[in-house]
């Protein structure tokens, strides 16, 4: 059974239901303050992977890049690396720095 989210236009609160069948097609009343006009949101959706899959990710999308260029990895890991997870420092203001800093030509830490 989906999840939906709404928001009533009325007094603009957010709710959540779970809808059962034919119930999908009916827009619900506001539970806050009893209001019809509601609307449907879009919601966002999360999605569960595997280490593996991650893996082939991070190869798939590396196989893309000159490795030596290191502006070029820069910019490839600017654009893409929050794609691969938290399980590591890029989430750092010092990592972002870094990246930002090779990106632009700045020196690379071998510099």
């Amino acid at each position: 059974m989906p999840v939906y989210e709404y928001q009533c236009e009325s007094c603009d609160h957010r709710y959540t239901l779970l809808v059962r069948g034919k119930e999908s097609e009916e827009l619900p009343t506001c539970p806050q303050c009893g209001g019809e006009n509601v609307r449907k949101l879009i919601s966002s959706v999360s999605v569960v992977r595997s280490a593996s899959d991650k893996g082939k990710d991070r190869g798939q999308s590396l196989a893309e890049v000159d490795p030596t260029k290191p502006q070029e990895v820069a910019r490839h890991f600017r654009e893409h690396g929050s794609r691969f997870g938290d399980d590591d420092f890029r989430g750092t203001d010092t990592w972002h720095d870094a990246i930002d800093r090779v990106a632009e030509g700045g020196p690379t830490l071998d510099e």
